[in-house]
């Protein structure tokens, strides 16, 4: 159950990105929201994969943004 709440989650993510891709492209002024999409999706990507380094260092970079 809990992989398939990630892959709904990474989903929704990686639609958005693309979304925010088009509009970053008429507007620079929305790259800070890519950039952030960008780190959520490695940061569920790492969580699903169940590699502790991999979900260790999504932790860290998430609270290096914050």
């Amino acid at each position: 159950m809990r992989s398939t709440r990630h892959m709904t989650e990474l989903d929704r993510l990686r639609a958005a990105l693309v979304t925010v891709a088009k509009l970053v492209e008429r507007n620079p002024t929305f790259a800070p929201i890519f950039l952030r999409l960008e780190e959520e999706i490695e940061a569920e990507e790492a969580l699903a994969s169940g590699d502790v380094l991999a979900r260790a260092r999504a932790v860290a970079a998430q609270s290096a943004t914050r």
